[in-house]
Order: C-alpha cells, then sequence, then structure tokens
C-alpha cells in the first residue's frame, strides 16, 4: 500500500488555497492603502498648523511653502506626489475653507486611480477622485 495525497486531494487543497486569496488580496490592499494615506493626514496636519500660524501673522494663508514653519516637501513623501497650498483664506472668517491638500497618484504602488486628501481650516479632511481610492484610504 502506497502513502501519499491522492490528485485529488491536492487539487481541493489548491482551490481552498485560491479561494481564501481571492477573499484575502483585496482587504489586504484595502488596510495597505489606509496605512499609505495616514502619511498624507500627517503631512495635512503639519501643514494646517502651519498655516493656522501663518494666518496669525499676516492674515491669510499662502501658497508657497518656504512661508511656512514647515520643513516639507513633495519630495518628503514617500506615497504623496503633490503638495497643494492655498492662499488668501484666513481660517477664523472660513473655517471650512480647503487651505492644503496632498494628491497621490496611480503607480505601481497604488492599486487604484489617484486621490486626493484635503483639510480645512477646522480640521476636516475630504477626499477627491477615485472613490475606491477614497475608501480604501477611509475617506
Amino acid at each position: 500500500m502506497r502513502k501519499g495525497f491522492t490528485l485529488l486531494e491536492l487539487m481541493i487543497v489548491v482551490v481552498v488555497i485560491a479561494i481564501l486569496a481571492a477573499i484575502g488580496l483585496p482587504q489586504f490592499f484595502r488596510v495597505a492603502e489606509r496605512g499609505r494615506a495616514a502619511e498624507g493626514v500627517n503631512a495635512l496636519g503639519a501643514l494646517r498648523s502651519a498655516q493656522i500660524r501663518h494666518v496669525a501673522e499676516t492674515g491669510s494663508t499662502t501658497d508657497n511653502a518656504d512661508d511656512l514653519d514647515v520643513d516639507m516637501s513633495a519630495n518628503d513623501l514617500k506615497y504623496f506626489d503633490t503638495i497643494g497650498l492655498t492662499t488668501g483664506i484666513n481660517t477664523r472668517t472660513t473655517p471650512g475653507a480647503t487651505i492644503a491638500s496632498v494628491q497621490r497618484d496611480a503607480g505601481v504602488d497604488n492599486p487604484y486611480a489617484a486621490y486626493t486628501l484635503s483639510i480645512t481650516g477646522d480640521g476636516n479632511i475630504t477626499c477627491t477622485g477615485d472613490a475606491d481610492g477614497c475608501r480604501a484610504a477611509g475617506y
């Protein structure tokens, strides 16, 4: 009598592994994207604080990162490609206006299409662009 697995048993194991992978991989990509989006949220928090300090000193926001007391550029971010700053907004009189944004472009490390995270003067973060990317990022 021989010992070992039959072809049918091996095929069943392969099918079960394929089903588990089909269920688990999309969830893994969503969790990974949420972690990458955290980098953008942290950058937005720093930019918001810097913009609020700038408003306290000058009366309005700036679109020039050199005017802000923060050492950050798009090159410092690993997963986000573009930083946008909005000028001319007084965060005290219009707290709901967008004052900074970061954009995540589609690419090799992004299984979703491009999306943009934006922050308002009162700290609300919104996501625009690819609906699946925004959902995966948690917004």
